[in-house]
């Protein structure tokens, strides 16, 4: 699609153009998190899910609030304050996944990064097998420094789950 506009500014005629890159695929950046948490499965699910908790198992986040009325679910609005690389941010995220006990996922719907998280449990010997995976990208500064940013974000979010292993752990002794 290409769409001209024209308009008269002081004088000076300009030309705006609009093309449609539709067209090009955007990769995003990728990557799993696995452990396994010596508790039942439903126990890591309520403590994963206990949004007011966030701040205390993840490392980047210094505030979390579900914003939307009525129980957390499919379509439920969530805000996280945090810090990274020296900047607070603040990021809206969606619900859209909740299978209590096996499933729970989020996207961004704005802040600096676009952020999908989707954690999926399931029962194993000795406990749960937490399996989250990550996709996403950088928007205005932290663009810039992508390649970094990954690799920091991935190595957060590997403390967060260590953090929240022990947590869950601990509280059930």
């Amino acid at each position: 699609m290409l769409a001209a506009f024209r308009s008269q500014d002081r004088g000076l005629n300009w030309l705006l153009k609009i093309e449609d890159y539709s067209h090009i695929e955007v990769t995003m950046n990728e990557f799993d998190i696995v452990t396994v948490i010596d508790r039942p499965a439903d126990e890591v699910f309520a403590f994963l899910v206990d949004v007011d908790k966030a701040a205390a198992w993840n490392p980047q986040v210094l505030e979390a609030r579900q914003t939307s009325d009525g129980p957390l679910g499919v379509g439920s609005s969530l805000l996280y304050v945090g810090k990274f690389l020296g900047r607070r941010f603040e990021s809206v995220s969606e619900c859209t996944e909740y299978t209590p006990n096996e499933r729970f996922s989020t996207k961004t719907t704005s802040g600096p990064f676009h952020l999908e998280i989707d954690n999926t449990l399931s029962s194993v010997d000795g406990g749960t097998r937490l399996a989250t995976n990550y996709r996403g990208e950088s928007r205005g500064f932290f663009k810039l420094a992508e390649p970094v940013v990954v690799r920091l974000t991935k190595k957060q979010f590997e403390t967060a789950t260590e953090n929240l292993k022990a947590l869950i752990e601990t509280e059930a002794t």
